[in-house]
């Protein structure tokens, strides 16, 4: 008998709960499958199928999943991930007795930021009623479906601790108040819990929930000369879409999401890098800087190239900037020093003053203005 290859020997049977099944992301959707010994991320590459996990989902079926590939979960409170392809199979029976978790897929529950950090199985999404300490960054990301969004990350905190915010397109956020955010979803990478604002996501301001336990992130200001740079751009269409391998040379540009010709003058550019700093030590950091940035401390022409962009940073002089975690968050001019001189050197012109042979009294108002000038006395 033929040896198995390695993508056939992955290849397993799984059986369990399904809960928070998303909808369908272009040509996938997620769901968790809830079963011994834990729960795992269902990455499912066949649409079609959407219904069948939905309806599986709210009869609450035992689901067997056939053909499906197993591997190594990145989340640390995850074991292994399912991949269900397009050789896949799912059946259900009902009934069977087994329990079903309620708790698991109630809905978001409102937690506590060390409440969350101290779980070994992380709620999809989770209430939170955090304040916000600090704006750490702001830029643009291309997500899932190929649109460039606006993005800032956030240091935010209860009473009890404090987390990573990522607060996706444009909210009124102020910084030192407190907030109900609603739908926020967990995420864990390389070992660090993190929470990000989804589609669903409301925020509300809400009056002081108590003292933060958070303090602010150190930021560093150093006095420094740019001596290299790294530069791209990112072309977007009206729509927040990603233009793949254009130029604004041309006078339309295609937008094959919205499968539309616009005008270049229509076109968004966004750019990002990195900067080579050379401290007045000798020493040489690098660091990231976004496109906000780059527009506060150069002048940029709306048919600027990156390598224009780059030219501009090296002609520059020394530069105060100030960076948070290893970002570019302001650009400033080093402020002049002034020579303080000494009072002989202090350029006053002393006038002389003139004899007069009158004076006028002090103003004490109207009840005195009709007083006349007195005559000054001689002796």
């Amino acid at each position: 008998m033929a040896e198995q290859s390695p993508a056939k020997k992955l290849r397993k049977q799984v059986k369990g709960f399904l809960c928070d099944v998303s909808p369908v992301k272009d040509i996938y959707f997620d769901a968790v499958l809830q079963h011994d010994g834990g729960n795992s991320k269902v990455v499912v590459f066949r649409p079609e199928d959407h219904m069948h996990f939905h309806n599986a989902e709210k009869t609450r079926s035992l689901v067997t999943l056939d053909d499906v590939v197993l591997q190594p979960s990145v989340e640390s409170s995850r074991t292994m991930d399912v991949f269900y392809t397009h050789s896949s199979k799912m059946s259900c029976v009902r009934n069977l007795g087994e329990a079903f978790n309620n708790s698991f897929s109630s809905g978001p529950q409102a937690v506590q930021l060390s409440e969350l950090l101290n779980l070994q199985t992380k709620p999809k999404r989770v209430i939170i009623n955090v304040k916000i300490i600090q704006e750490m960054r702001r830029g643009n990301s291309v997500v899932w479906d190929g649109q460039n969004l606006p993005r800032t990350e956030y240091t935010v905190s209860d009473t009890t601790g404090c987390m990573s915010l990522t607060v996706w397109c444009e909210h009124s956020i102020t910084v030192g108040e407190w907030y109900n955010i609603t739908n926020v979803s967990v995420k864990e990478f390389r070992g660090k819990t993190s929470l990000s604002t989804t589609r669903d996501t409301q925020i509300i301001s809400i009056p002081s929930q108590g003292t933060a336990a958070a303090d602010q992130v150190p930021t560093g200001t150093i006095r420094c000369d740019i001596i290299g740079a790294n530069i791209k751009n990112l072309l977007i269409c009206p729509h927040k879409h990603k233009l793949k391998s254009m130029t604004l040379s041309s006078p339309t540009l295609y937008c094959i999401s919205c499968k539309t010709h616009y005008k270049s003058t229509a076109i968004i550019m966004n750019f990002s890098g990195h900067l080579d700093l050379k401290l007045e030590t000798g020493n040489v950091v690098k660091a990231r800087i976004e496109d906000e940035v780059i527009r506060s401390a150069l002048t940029v022409n709306p048919t600027a190239s990156p390598k224009d962009i780059i030219k501009s940073f090296i002609d520059l002089p020394a530069m105060q900037i100030t960076i948070r975690e290893n970002v570019i968050v302001m650009m400033e001019d080093v402020p002049q020093k002034t020579e303080i001189k000494s009072e002989d050197e202090l350029p006053i012109k002393v006038e002389p003053v003139e004899e007069s042979e009158f004076y006028s009294p002090p103003d004490y108002g109207f009840l005195f203005s009709s007083q006349v000038r007195k005559r000054k006395f001689t002796d």
